[in-house]
Order: structure tokens, then C-alpha cells, then sequence
């Protein structure tokens, strides 16, 4: 299993410019496995630390407190550190109207998204991939579906994606690794289990290797949608303006590529669509007209040009402003560490490229975030960080020659923090005010 390890962080870089790496440990033998394979290729890696995470959903009462305190008692053992983190998965379920499973897995990559660390690796398997790929044909996938569980995505990685379910159970006997098993992971009542117990089994019989074969069709797959959005990508770039789609040539673009910058395009500008919709708007690229979207939204070809509008709105009565003062950095004088949410608002001025320019958001705006290894756009950001859908548009940004530096609630960019070493800084500070009552004073 280690040669897989180290095939995989290999092939797929996962380490790359990767130093501390925070493993999700359930205690379940997967990630028990992971745990101990990183540990054991540590040094030969590259990597400088190891710690652990574990979050308790709240959905198996003891069981749930059980692991909890295995894991824990594992990573004292070992001399490693270990983030808990809890939420109460049954009853967001049922606020939002989520599976337990949709649900659980939000909360959990949210928690995830709170911690300090270059990557965070998960003990996705290709027993799991070849689940992901069945669930995701059963609801009529695209390709991107059918890459199954990417390797890396953002600053998550896979170490063991190469290995299967076997692989793992093995490596655990032949090396006396203790394990909890999850007793929901026994039940047919959630899809994934269904697809474990009962269909993986059949095409086994038919390849008894059938957890590898869709690997290699998997990481083929990823090489060519990866090829298709390069192409999608340098399009997109020559045909998107101000937040329009210019269609000029659009109609000798090749099908695959053409739905894929409708796709882009709406993902950039916050419309939600689907298959239905994007075929509808591929149609009136090609022949003019205009259709109605979800919600208020109209999609409209007129000289050329796409452009998807809401109807007017009355504006919202919320009102920020913003103030920036600069000063010397004293912030390190007296402690060790400052609170993470201090330098949510805080930037080193010797960082900031050309002028700083206060604005709302704009189609395409993106941003890399202090302590984390990947570029997030702020329409993902904003859902994650729960903004209310009507301050959108008002949200303050603050921008240099370079891009986004920093977002109201959200924090700064990688490239512009402040830390002990910075000589000048800014301090912002924001008030939110509702029809001339002023509230929700943030900052420094």
C-alpha cells in the first residue's frame, strides 16, 4: 500500500508546495491507514508535520463519542496534534431540507475550511471513486462525472486513491492498526452503501480488478476534460466582456466546448443552471431570441451578444461603510499569536501593488485567502460564508493593480497579509447601517 501512496503523490503532485498536511481522521480503518502511511513516508515526502482532524456529526449519539475519543487517544499516542470540531448534522438536515448525507458533508467541509494548513487529506480509496462513478451515472452525469473523485481538488488530497478497500484492510492487519467501524456504513439506507453491498459485488464477478480498471478509465477521462476546459478557457477569455458573452464565431465552436462557456459564463456571473436551461441558452446563441431562467432571471441574444439580467429589485436599506487607516505594526508586541479573526482585516501595506480601490463585486472576481493553498471565486465564497443574497451586490471589496486584497467577513488575500515581519499595515474597519440606525461595527 505504500508504493501506491507514493505512486500517487507522485503522479498527481499532491504534495506540491505542500509542507503540513492535517489528515481527516474518522478513525475508521481508511483513514486510521492514512494516518499511519503519512508517517511512515514522512520524511522521504518531504513533509515538515502531520496533524489530525476529526468532526463529530452528531448523528450516532455514543457511537458518535466513541470515536471521538478513540481518535483522540490515537493521535496522543502518536504524539500528534488533533482539531475537533461538532455540529449538530440532524437538525441542519432538517432546517435545510438536506439528506443527512449532503448535509454532513457541508458542515464537515466548512469546519474543514476553518483550519490552518497547506493540504488537507482525506482517505478517499478506489473502492470509494468507483462507488462515486456509479451514484453519478445513475442521475445521467456529464463527463466531469464520470472522472469520478479527483486527486486533488483545491488544497484537498487523496494519498490513497490508488489503493482499494482491500489494499487497506490489509495493510491495517500486517501492521496491528487499530480501527472503529462505523455502524452506518452496515446499513442499505444510504445510496452509497446500496451501490457497496449490492452492485460493486456484480461487476467484481466480472473483473475481480474492477475497482483498478475504473481508475485508469477515471484518470483518462481527467486528461481529457482537463484538455477540453483549456481550450474552454481561452475561449471564454476572448468571447466574455463586462459581463456579457460576445458571440461572435460562437457558432463554429464545437458543441462540447460552446455548452461549456454557457456553463462558465453562468457559473461566473452567480446563475444557477442546469442541463434544461443550458441547452436553451446554447439555442438562442445559435438562432437569437430570449428565454426565462429560475427565479427572475431572462437570457436574451440581442446583436450578437448574451446577456442573462434580473428584473429590477428595489434596493436593499443596508449601507456599509468603510474606513482604512494605516499605522505601524504593533500587533506582535505583546503576543505570541494573533486571533485569526483580527487578521481578517489587516494588510501589509508594502504588499499592496499600485493604488487601492474600494468596489462591489464584479463578474469573475476571485480571491486566494490567507492559509489556503487554492483560488476560490467570491459567488462560491459568498455561499460558504452564508452573505445574504440581497447585500450581494453591496458587499464591500477592496482591490489593488494585482486584484482582490480583501472582503467584508471573509479575510485577506495570501499575497497581502500582514505578519510579524511587516513594518506598516492597514487596519479596516466596516459599519453596517439599516435605514440610518448604524450596527454591526466590525474590525480592528
Amino acid at each position: 500500500m505504500l508504493k501506491k501512496v507514493t505512486e500517487a503523490v507522485t503522479r498527481f503532485g499532491l504534495l506540491k508546495d505542500v509542507k503540513h498536511i492535517t489528515v481527516a481522521l474518522s478513525g475508521g480503518a481508511d483513514s486510521m491507514a492514512l494516518l499511519d502511511a503519512l508517517l511512515q513516508l514522512k520524511d522521504e515526502l518531504g513533509v515538515e508535520s502531520i496533524s489530525a482532524t476529526h468532526f463529530n456529526h452528531q448523528i450516532r449519539g455514543e457511537e458518535a463519542l466513541r470515536d471521538q475519543s478513540f481518535v483522540l487517544e490515537q493521535c496522543k499516542s502518536r504524539g500528534i496534534e488533533c482539531l475537533i470540531g461538532e455540529a449538530d448534522v440532524p437538525e441542519f438536515a432538517r432546517q435545510n431540507h438536506l439528506s443527512l448525507e449532503l448535509a454532513a458533508r457541508e458542515l464537515r467541509y466548512k469546519f474543514f475550511e476553518s483550519l490552518d494548513t497547506d493540504a488537507i487529506a482525506t482517505a478517499h480509496t478506489a473502492s470509494d471513486n468507483i462507488e462515486t462513478v456509479i451514484f453519478n451515472i445513475t442521475r445521467g452525469t456529464a463527463l466531469s462525472g464520470l472522472c469520478g473523485i479527483p486527486p486533488k481538488r483545491e488544497n484537498y488530497i487523496r494519498p490513497l486513491i490508488l489503493c482499494t478497500r482491500d489494499d487497506v484492510e490489509n495493510y491495517c492487519a500486517q501492521n496491528g492498526i487499530e480501527f472503529v467501524t462505523d455502524s452506518t456504513n452496515l446499513s442499505d439506507e444510504y445510496t452509497r452503501n446500496k451501490i457497496r453491498h449490492n452492485v460493486v459485488p456484480v461487476l467484481k464477478s466480472f473483473n475481480e480488478s474492477a475497482e483498478n480498471a475504473v481508475s485508469r478509465m477515471t484518470a483518462s477521462l481527467r486528461e481529457d476534460e482537463d484538455f477540453i476546459n483549456n481550450i474552454v478557457l481561452k475561449e471564454y477569455n476572448a468571447l466574455q466582456s463586462g459581463g456579457m458573452l460576445l458571440l461572435d464565431g460562437f457558432k463554429n465552436l464545437h458543441t462540447a466546448v460552446a455548452k461549456r462557456i454557457i456553463v462558465k459564463y453562468c457559473a461566473d456571473i452567480g446563475v444557477e443552471t442546469d442541463n434544461f436551461h443550458i441547452n436553451q441558452i446554447y439555442g438562442i446563441c445559435l438562432q437569437g431570441g430570449k428565454i426565462s431562467l429560475s427565479g427572475d432571471k431572462t437570457a436574451e441574444v440581442q446583436n450578437g451578444v448574451l446577456a442573462i439580467t434580473s428584473a429590477k429589485k428595489e434596493p436593499t436599506n443596508v449601507k456599509f461603510t468603510v474606513e482604512i487607516k494605516e499605522s505601524d505594526n504593533d500587533l506582535f508586541e505583546n503576543c505570541e499569536k494573533v486571533h485569526n479573526l483580527l487578521l481578517k482585516n489587516i494588510l501589509d501595506c508594502d504588499k499592496i501593488v499600485g493604488k487601492l480601490v474600494l468596489r462591489n463585486r464584479v463578474a469573475g472576481d476571485a480571491i486566494r485567502l490567507k492559509n489556503k493553498n487554492c483560488t476560490k471565486t467570491l459567488k462560491k465564497l459568498f455561499c460558504e460564508y452564508k452573505i445574504p443574497a440581497d447585500e450581494r451586490d453591496m458587499w464591500p471589496v477592496l482591490c489593488d493593480d494585482d486584484g482582490i486584497v480583501w472582503i467584508h467577513k471573509i479575510g485577506v488575500a495570501d499575497r497581502c497579509a500582514a505578519d510579524k515581519n511587516s513594518l506598516k499595515i492597514y487596519k479596516i474597519s466596516v459599519e453596517k447601517s439599516f435605514l440610518g440606525d448604524i450596527s454591526d461595527g466590525e474590525g480592528c
